[in-house]
């Protein structure tokens, strides 16, 4: 009988990297529910037990990729502000975050019956490391742009995240307006009034 081809870590890495990927634009396009182990190794042209034998679980995929998705944006937006560290570059961060939010619904709407779905097949542990800490990620953002800010910490992390919340209205919005539009004119409000 011939053996089977093993992979070697190169062959791991990428193998695990396209099959983020894809875990990423099938949760965006048709959610966690619908998005198969079978469809995933299709469109990544593996088998199914090269899938078992990099994750134990499809929730596994799915963690990986939530916690890298999470992990990039934070670099992302703690890079606008430390290359500019302005009021207005703190503003274009927020306004790419949302935007980000915008694109990926489950990073922020984690009370559908898909996310939910996700979340009760892992243990507690994990879902406390995949909850987005706001206070934390704003103070790590205020500090990378070296802003000062006029008002308590919290009140003010509570402003911003109250802010970004806004998200949840977008269908709302959309009837009347452009959402991105009324973030953007909050954000640009706000700023001026939470730093010196």
């Amino acid at each position: 009988m011939p053996s089977k081809p093993v992979l070697s870590d190169t062959d791991k890495k990428a193998i695990r990297k396209k099959l983020e990927e894809l875990c990423e634009e099938c949760w965006i396009a048709q959610g966690y529910k619908k998005t198969s182990i079978k469809n995933l190794c299709d469109k990544a042209v593996i088998s199914i037990g090269t899938f078992y034998t990099l994750y134990p679980t499809k929730e596994d995929l799915f963690l990986e990729t939530i916690t890298d998705i999470q992990r990039r944006l934070t670099e992302k937006i703690i890079d606008i502000n430390r290359n500019s560290r302005t009021k207005e570059g703190f503003a274009q961060s927020m306004k790419r975050l949302f935007r980000e939010y915008d694109s990926k619904p489950f990073l922020y709407n984690v009370n559908t019956p898909d996310f939910q779905s996700f979340v009760t097949k892992l243990p507690e542990e994990t879902i406390k490391k995949i909850k987005f800490d706001s206070f934390d990620f704003f103070r790590q953002v205020i500090h990378a742009a070296d802003l000062n800010l006029k008002m308590e910490e919290a009140q003010a992390y509570g402003i911003l995240s109250a802010l970004l919340s806004t998200i949840n209205a977008k269908e709302t919005l959309s009837v009347t307006c452009d959402y991105f539009a009324v973030f953007d004119f909050m954000v640009d409000s706000l700023v001026a009034d939470i730093f010196e």
